[in-house]
């Protein structure tokens, strides 16, 4: 009887030994092993990043006080107000734009606001900082082309030139994209493309971005790459797409209101006039929907709906995603949307191509609103998912994207445009009633 006790226990510790050996040996394998697929990516992303850098260096360079990382920025009345922003490495002492309908220019601004960007506390002592400058001009004309110049201490830009929104009417065009916060090499491709796509199509007057320029928004290197790669946008003539900003969740710190010329007490909220005919209300679904936010966006929906034959809004977390779940600001925005006939809700976040159905309280409703975005510029794409009731009928896709929409007096074209210049969706919306 021993001895089978015996040999009963030499079984049950030579058992429990080796299940031990195969647990450990299991735990080691992810720390030694590199499989060839990790191996691969890791050499696309250095292969990416070397293609990137190319682009880069045709970029206006950030040194002394030499213009550079310039943006138009829309918040207001386009047809009849601009700011217009750029960078430089050194603080410099005087900063104006000369600007006019010729190039000759006749008008100069100085700039209102200036300062220097706020490095993240683990950048202080390693990164080199630079400064803003900000020059808001008003007493514009509608539908003109301004040329202007940019000039920091005596060192001037080259001339460049954007064209305001019309007074009233609709006969033009808008991009609307988001998430360029990494695929560095995509970013840069669609850069270009929007570029290609401004000159295809003159009659495009913006670029509202969706948010998520960058993946941490406290770092300053990050965004002054994302400033620079914008130079990409810019036409071979010198024209340059105003930008209409809104803030992502990856868009914390200060840094987003000192790029966007944004009052640091000032909520991330703004109405974007088009003329008097296109209204284009910004949100921020980084705070909360409710309390001041959605008494000023029932304000600004209810002024504005009777003005307007096309009525959209822009934030950056879907309230009807293809990807992630919805925000709370669905339940707080929607109702509001529906109550004043919101045409189009433009959105980024998700990492695909999005178009749902018109919805109406929370249900299918030919009157309602379409939500469309969701974000491809240069970020991975995710896949979405098509179980949802209102993406039945509407249309998804996984691929780097702009929007372009058409706006006439009549109707609305949405066009889903690729990196490689395919129409992946067409839709068309009519006026109301």
């Amino acid at each position: 009887m021993n001895n089978i006790f015996k040999l009963f226990l030499s079984l049950m510790l030579a058992f429990t030994f080796a299940l031990h050996s195969e647990a450990k040996e299991e735990k080691k394998k992810p720390k030694k092993k590199i499989t060839r697929e990790t191996k691969q990516s890791k050499e696309q992303r250095e292969k990416e990043k070397s293609e990137a850098l190319k682009f880069t260096a045709k970029l206006t360079p950030l040194k002394g006080t030499t213009p550079a990382q310039w943006r138009v920025i829309w918040t207001g009345d386009a047809a009849r107000e601009a700011t217009i922003s750029w960078s430089t490495a050194e603080k410099g002492k005087t900063h104006k734009v000369y600007y006019g309908e010729t190039k000759e220019f006749g008008s100069e601004q100085s700039c209102q606001r200036n300062g220097e960007y706020t490095l993240y506390k683990s950048e202080k002592g390693k990164v080199s900082s630079a400064y803003y400058h900000h020059s808001l001009i008003k007493n514009l004309k509608p539908s003109t082309k301004y040329y202007f110049v940019m000039e920091s201490d005596g060192v001037k830009s080259k001339t460049l030139y954007f064209i305001t929104a019309p007074e009233k009417g609709t006969d033009f065009s808008m991009i609307h994209g988001g998430d360029s916060r990494s695929g560095h090499l995509a970013r840069c491709k669609i850069n270009v493309k929007m570029a290609e796509m401004m000159k295809e199509t003159p009659k495009i007057i913006a670029f509202a971005h969706g948010g998520d320029y960058i993946v941490s928004g406290k770092k300053w290197q990050q965004w002054r790459l994302w400033l620079s790669h914008n130079e990409l946008t810019n036409g071979d003539d010198g024209r340059v797409l105003p930008i209409i900003p809104t803030r992502g969740n990856h868009d914390g710190g200060p840094l987003y209101k000192e790029i966007f010329n944004i009052d640091e007490d000032q909520p991330d909220w703004h109405t974007t006039r088009l003329g008097s005919d296109v209204a284009i209300v910004t949100l921020d679904t980084n705070v909360s929907g409710g309390g001041p936010q959605s008494k000023w966006l029932e304000s600004e929906l209810k002024r504005l709906r009777p003005q307007s034959k096309w009525l959209l809004t822009q934030y950056h977390r879907p309230l009807y995603p293809a990807v992630k779940g919805p925000p709370a600001h669905t339940k707080i925005f929607c109702p509001i949307f529906d109550k004043y006939q919101v045409d189009v809700g433009l959105e980024a976040d998700g990492h695909c191509i999005k178009r749902t159905i018109p919805i109406k309280g929370n249900k299918p409703d030919p009157s309602g609103t379409i939500y469309v975005g969701e974000g491809g510029l240069g970020v991975g794409q995710r896949k979405p998912n098509n179980k949802h009731w209102y993406l039945d009928g509407g249309v998804t896709g996984s691929e780097h994207h702009v929007m372009l929409f058409d706006f006439k007096n009549e109707s609305l074209r949405i066009r889903t445009v690729l990196l490689n210049g395919e129409i992946y969706d067409d839709h068309k919306l009519t006026v109301r009633k």
